[in-house]
């Protein structure tokens, strides 16, 4: 009955600590994709740029620096912003970057911090919220037709460096998000990726995992002396035989004679 009652004690530690394992790589993966999508809010993630310029254009060419949430910069090739294509920064679109990005990031920590359905859900939802903002601009960026610009000779598009990680951040995202939904959704997958996942960390550590089904090993058994009759004297001796305790693998003495 002990040995039943530690394998699942055994069990629901396991468990435990395989919950804590996959809520703690979520809210690293979780993070790193806010982090590196915060990016996106200083630097621009793309550059159209004009290397050859026209024929009787008044600059030597210029860059259009466009950032994720909208704003807009042209500069010539000499780093000299051109006032007379600036336009407005849409602030609102920036403000409403980082609000998501911080609500993404506060379910992100509710979970890890307080476990269950009501964690599970904040996340779902602050990353569902992430990687949709994340996503639209990825794909808007992708799909772009540089034709819609017209005929410009020597027009090069660029992205930049916090362009490729927005696209991290977006699959940093959608990892995050299908860990805190499928072990919700899909139980049964969820439970034997958690279980190679958590035999494999053993196999790393060095130690072998522990099967809930296999059984606890039994006590070994502990030598304990046993109680034994001494042999008597000869015949017509008064010497009185006595009663002594001695080990099994002990043999036994005779009394001198």
């Amino acid at each position: 009955m002990s040995g039943e009652a530690s394998v699942v004690t055994s069990s629901a530690g396991s468990d435990r600590s395989n919950r804590w394992r996959m809520r703690v790589a979520t809210s690293a993966l979780g993070g790193s994709g806010l982090l590196l999508a915060a990016s996106t809010a200083v630097w621009p993630t793309r550059i159209l740029a004009v290397r050859v310029p026209e024929v009787g254009d008044f600059a030597k060419g210029y860059e259009q620096r466009i950032w994720s949430w909208g704003r807009q910069v042209v500069y010539t090739s000499d780093g000299v912003p051109l006032d007379a294509f600036a336009q407005p920064d849409p602030v609102t679109r920036l403000v409403l970057l980082v609000v998501v990005l911080l609500l993404a990031a506060a379910g992100v920590t509710a979970w890890l911090l307080r476990p269950g359905l009501e964690g599970r859900l904040l996340a779902a939802v602050g990353l569902a919220l992430a990687l949709a903002t994340v996503a639209a601009s990825v794909f808007e960026r992708v799909s772009f037709d540089d034709r819609s610009l017209g005929l410009q000779p020597g027009l090069v598009d660029i992205t930049t460096a916090a362009g490729w990680l927005e696209v991290a951040a977006a699959v940093l995202l959608a990892l995050a998000l299908a860990l805190v939904v499928v072990p919700v959704a899909l139980p049964g997958p969820a439970n034997a990726a958690s279980a190679r996942v958590s035999a494999a960390a053993a196999r790393l550590a060095g130690r072998r995992p522990t099967d809930p089904a296999e059984p606890a090993p039994a006590a070994q058994p502990v030598a304990r002396p046993v109680a034994t009759l001494r042999e008597g004297t000869s015949p017509g001796s008064t010497h009185t035989p006595s009663v002594g305790f001695r080990d099994d693998d002990e043999p036994p003495q005779r009394p001198p004679g």
